[in-house]
């Protein structure tokens, strides 16, 4: 793996929101960043797809950010997503990164609009790195075709690559296929390549990545710290095959991002976690509690016996 990456074990942070104003609760988002911070996690990853990105202002993305730091988060274990549909915005953003010295943006093609070349794709990218001048943090790659419609496959990555160098320092692959990962990791060893799922980290440490970036770590980061501290020992499979147990229970319990924040609402006794906000629906109560219940079964660590108001 490619040396000095970011980081390694990554939680690609969820968002908590008030009850009934749905605002970010920013004390409860840096409480649970020093927790992760505290149980395993040398990175997190902020406004990606698990943290409802798309459905945050601009505004509050640069507020949420500040919050961290200002309440003792370092800046250099942040990786910032900065996706978005209009070039002004993610230049902005992922310059104020830069000021604040984070480790990186992380950086989607726009989601809007499908069927989009892979001229245009690159020109985007093109646009953004040109855009940002000298305050440009390292750029990471995420391929998520799924979400944003736009892959950001291996002739994409090698082009930009050749136009860009060093600044491109990483990819995120969350499409869930291992076929892609494994032709980026051969294709371009010199970056920080991370999988979008834990059920992948031991494959992807043993082909020479750097990690996860996962939505289930805000759920089980010692145990993904685990796979990451004993990857060369006898019992790494066994600690994957747990950490992919607990992946596959938040997966099978219905959407993963409302699955991971009812998860939390047990972690922190802390019923406002289960919110997303609109469009997404929350769990719902008996789900909650059979997920609850399943979790608990596979020892997850610091969990109620239920998800409180649920």
């Amino acid at each position: 793996m490619p040396a000095n990456a970011f980081a390694h074990v990554c939680a690609a942070i969820a968002t908590p929101f008030r009850a009934h104003t749905l605002a970010v609760d920013l004390p409860l988002l840096a409480a649970h960043a020093r927790w992760l911070c505290d149980n395993g996690c040398d990175g997190l990853v902020l406004f990606g797809t698990t943290g409802e990105a798309a459905s945050l202002s601009a505004g509050e993305k640069s507020a949420v950010l500040q919050h961290l730091i200002d309440a003792g988060i370092p800046a250099r274990s942040l990786l910032v997503g900065v996706s978005g549909c209009a070039i002004p915005e993610v230049i902005e953003l992922t310059r104020y990164a830069a000021r604040l010295c984070c480790a990186g943006a992380l950086l989607m093609p726009p989601f809007f609009f499908k069927a989009v070349s892979p001229q245009g794709a690159a020109r985007f990218y093109d646009e953004v790195i040109a855009g940002c001048g000298t305050e440009l943090p390292p750029l990471y790659l995420y391929h998520i075709p799924q979400n944003s419609g736009v892959p950001v496959d291996a002739a994409l990555t090698a082009r930009l690559l050749e136009h860009h160098g060093e600044r491109i320092r990483g990819y995120k692959d969350s499409s869930g296929q291992w076929a892609n990962t494994t032709e980026i990791l051969r294709s371009f060893p010199q970056l920080e390549v991370f999988v979008g799922s834990e059920v992948f980290l031991l494959d992807t440490l043993r082909a020479g990545g750097a990690g996860c970036i996962s939505a289930s770590v805000n759920v089980q980061p010692a145990a993904v710290r685990r796979v990451y501290d004993e990857w060369r020992c006898a019992r790494a499979d066994a600690l994957q095959a747990h950490a992919s147990a607990v992946r596959r229970t938040l997966e099978g319990a219905g959407p993963i991002i409302s699955a991971t924040k009812t998860a939390l609402a047990g972690i922190h006794r802390e019923p406002a976690w289960a919110l997303p906000r609109p469009p997404l629906d929350a769990l719902g109560g008996e789900a909650s509690a059979a997920l609850i219940e399943r979790l608990r079964a596979l020892g997850v660590a610091g969990l109620a016996a239920a998800a409180p108001g649920l």
